[in-house]
Order: structure tokens, then C-alpha cells, then sequence
């Protein structure tokens, strides 16, 4: 009995080419998806951003949002974008909110020394985020503002 492997390898490729699509795409079709995928990942971002961080990323946009669940409050957030100005501001704001909680991360680098490489690994991240986040805006810019 021959076993032919010529399918299965087929779906397997298909496989990992859907994956590495979805990975490029970082969250789907949707802005205010793609967004809260990455900024409420520490994971993916480097810092966490507790209600409180976001409530004032939406004052500084000019949005006063409830306190409630993260992902419902930058969603609020979001849906206030009416122009791309507006896309690049937010986008700008949680940029600039990620690096001032970097902040943190070479102070303590400072005082323990032998945690650097630990640190170093997050402010990496957000320098990976500031990316990733810059090209949903990109891609984004211009389906939703013509």
C-alpha cells in the first residue's frame, strides 16, 4: 500500500501561509480590533495599560470615557476617530503613553542592574509596537478615510 504525503503537505503549507498572513495582519479587519489586540497585550506592547493609563490617553484625545472594561474603553476611544488626523493623534497619544511607562523600566534598570536584560527585552517590545501600530494606521488610513 503507497501512502501518498503530497496532500497532507499541501494542507500543512496552506496551513502556515493562512498563520503567517493572519501574523502580518496583526488582528483582522477591523481598527479598533487590530488596536486593542495590540495595546492591551503586555505581551505584545511591553507595558500594561491599566483604566487609568487609557481614561487619560482618551483626555488627551479629547475623549472622556467611563471607567470600565480596558478593551470597552479604548473601543470608545476609537470610534471617536472621525478623520485621519484624528487616526495619527490617537495613534501618537498611545505611542507616547507607552514610552513614558518605558520610563520606568531605566529607572529600575538603574537601581537593579542585574534585571537590564529584562527590561531591555520589554523596551524592546515597545519599539515592536510602535511598528506594528504605525502600519495598522497605515492600512487602516486609508479603507476608512477616502
Amino acid at each position: 500500500m503507497k501512502i501518498d504525503f503530497e496532500d497532507l503537505k499541501r494542507d500543512f503549507e496552506a496551513i502556515g501561509a493562512k498563520k503567517e498572513e493572519e501574523s502580518q495582519n496583526y488582528a483582522g479587519n477591523d481598527l479598533v480590533e487590530s488596536v486593542c489586540e495590540l495595546a492591551l497585550a503586555p505581551a505584545l506592547c511591553g507595558v500594561y495599560f491599566s483604566r487609568l493609563d487609557i481614561k487619560v490617553i482618551g483626555l488627551k484625545f479629547g475623549e472622556d470615557v467611563q471607567i470600565r472594561e480596558r478593551k470597552r474603553m479604548l473601543r470608545d476611544i476609537l470610534r471617536a476617530v472621525t478623520s485621519k488626523e484624528e487616526l495619527w493623534k490617537i495613534v501618537e497619544i498611545i505611542i507616547e503613553s507607552a514610552h513614558e511607562k518605558a520610563a520606568v523600566y531605566d529607572e529600575l534598570c538603574e537601581k537593579f542592574p542585574s534585571s537590564r536584560e529584562i527590561f531591555q527585552d520589554y523596551k524592546k517590545r515597545i519599539g515592536d509596537f510602535e511598528k506594528r501600530l504605525r502600519q495598522v494606521a497605515r492600512r487602516f488610513e486609508k479603507s476608512l478615510f477616502l
